[in-house]
This record gives structure tokens, C-alpha cells and sequence, in this order.
């Protein structure tokens, strides 16, 4: 046990959960769906709804400020944009939950289909699957296990409140974290400092005691490593974008760091 190290930070997506495999998984069961109730392919509604989707987020508010905290259009399909910032309230009401349904209208008129009722059941589907599938990373459950026993753990991720969140209960991993930080209730996204900052203030901790545990090379190493969080990049096999950088450790995934601390 490294004695130096108090507290293990933690990114969600791609690092414990699933983000993408899931995503996926529910767009083919909505779309599934879809070919039960009215008969339409597959093949058109999935990439109809991403693109439709794209398309209306990219024409709504503060696009810019959703890039920053690493929300995207995938998030907005099932988000109720939650949260006091003025940004995310003027979200709220341009989008609301006609972004949702827009984006499956548009969507089943691309595959020859005007229907706005089933519009409406086909974002609750996609809604119901998306929040059921939460597929662990294979040795991810365990290593939070050891990693709890011997050090505090927080969670510090990029994304829309209620998302995360919702992944974070339906998963059950809510209550193994003492802290849960989410960039779109600090207002900026990894890599920025005021997302470390924030992590740091709520378990009083200096940088120095703390690890930062992650997928993405820039935001959960760089950005931590410029704080003075030591930075644990999960590479699964990929070289360094930056050589300039040293992480703390390099890891295949997070199976491997209890064994290492």
C-alpha cells in the first residue's frame, strides 16, 4: 500500500461503465422495437435518429459550453437537463423534451414513417433501455472492492447531472464513493482545474495525496498532473499521445491498479 496516496479518483465512462457498448445496446433495442410495433428497418432508424439528433443539438444553445463539460447529443436523448446552472436552464427550456422526441420524429419520417405517438414511445424506450444497460468493464466491480478497503474514492466525471448520476445508482455504485463530481454542476469539464479543484476541496485533501484514475490521456492525466494529482492512465494497449507527459502509472485497465498501489 502506497501510504502517500489517501484518496482514488475515479472516471465513469470507459473506465468502470461501459459508455458506448452501452449506447449502442439501446439503440438496437429501441430500434428493435421499432420493427415490432410499425415494421421499420433497423439500419434506417439508427443512424437516422444519431444524425437527426446531431443536427437539432448542434442548432440549440451554448453548443460550445456542452463540448466543454463532455456532454454531447447522446446524452441529451435521455437527459432532463437538470441542474441550476443558466446555461443548463436555458437547455432546459430550448430543448426540453422535444429534443428528444424531435430527433425520433424527424428520424421515422427518414424511414418513410409520420407518426408522433410513436415518436413519444420510442424516446421512452430508448430512455428505459439506455438507463438498464450499465455494463461493468470486466474486473472493474472487484478492484473498487479492494481499492475501498484501503483508500477514500471519488468520482470525478464529464457529463450531464442526471446522466451520470442515474448510471451511478442504476449500476449501484452510488454509495462506494464519498463524492461524486460532475462537470456540468462545476460549469467546466476535465481537463480544466476547476473540476480537480472542486474534488479537492469537498474530501480536504491536497493534490499530492490523491491519484486520478482514467481512460482519456489529456483529461484524466494531463489535467490532473497539472494540478499536482498524480495521473493513472488506462491505456488498454494504446501508445502515449504525448510523450512530454509522464503518468503516474500505465494500466490496461482497472483490474490491475490494487495490485499496484
Amino acid at each position: 500500500m502506497d501510504a502517500t496516496i489517501s484518496a482514488v479518483l475515479l472516471d465513469l465512462d470507459e473506465t468502470i461503465l461501459y459508455d458506448d457498448a452501452a449506447t449502442d445496446t439501446a439503440f438496437a433495442a429501441t430500434a428493435s422495437h421499432a420493427e415490432r410495433l410499425a415494421g421499420i428497418d433497423p439500419a434506417c432508424l439508427v443512424p437516422a435518429v444519431r444524425e437527426e439528433a446531431i443536427a437539432l443539438w448542434q442548432a440549440g444553445p451554448h453548443t460550445a459550453w456542452c463540448d466543454d463539460i463532455g456532454t454531447s447529443e447522446v446524452e441529451g436523448l435521455r437527459s432532463r437537463f437538470e441542474g441550476d446552472d443558466p446555461r443548463m436552464a436555458e437547455m432546459r427550456e430550448w430543448w426540453g423534451p422535444e429534443f428528444r422526441r424531435e430527433s425520433w420524429r424527424r428520424a421515422l419520417r427518414r424511414c418513410g414513417v409520420d407518426d408522433e405517438r410513436l415518436a413519444a414511445v420510442l424516446d421512452e424506450r430508448f430512455d428505459a433501455e439506455r438507463a438498464a444497460t450499465n455494463p461493468f468493464i470486466p474486473g472493474a466491480e472487484a478492484a473498487l472492492d479492494r481499492l475501498g478497503e484501503r483508500y477514500r474514492l471519488a468520482i470525478v466525471t464529464n457529463g450531464i447531472v442526471d446522466v451520470q448520476r442515474e448510471k451511478l445508482v442504476r449500476s449501484g455504485l452510488i454509495d462506494r464513493f464519498e463524492t461524486v463530481v460532475i462537470s456540468a454542476e462545476v460549469g467546466r469539464g476535465k481537463p480544466h482545474r476547476s473540476v480537480y479543484d472542486e474534488t479537492l476541496r469537498r474530501l480536504d485533501l491536497p493534490p499530492e495525496a490523491c491519484i486520478m484514475v482514467g481512460d482519456n490521456f489529456d483529461k484524466d492525466v494531463a489535467g490532473a498532473q497539472e494540478v499536482g494529482i498524480r495521473g493513472v492512465w488506462i491505456a488498454d494497449g494504446r501508445p502515449a499521445p504525448d510523450a512530454s507527459i509522464t503518468p503516474f502509472l500505465t494500466i490496461d485497465s482497472l483490474a490491475e491498479l490494487p495490485g499496484l498501489l
